[in-house]
């Protein structure tokens, strides 16, 4: 179980890790906009996997999922 659970935080650092140098390269402010949205709700929905078990897990990837799209945009406005 713990094997499992560092690979989760694995993947969810390596997916935001790339997911933010890809959005880097950007050359228009809607393009990095949507691209950090993108980015954001990708990686709130995999942060968000790793909460709960059920209908709870499901809550937290939604969570997540709009948190991160929220906060990418902002970040990459």
């Amino acid at each position: 179980m713990a094997y499992q659970r560092l690979m989760a935080y694995f993947t969810v650092f390596a997916i935001a890790a790339g997911s933010f140098g890809l959005a880097g390269c950007s050359n228009s402010a809607s393009d990095r906009k949507l691209r950090g949205q993108v980015v954001g709700g990708a990686t709130g929905a995999a942060v968000g996997s790793l909460f709960g078990s059920g209908s709870g897990r499901a809550m937290a990837i939604g969570a997540g999922a709009i948190l991160g799209t929220v906060v990418g945009g902002k970040v990459a406005e």
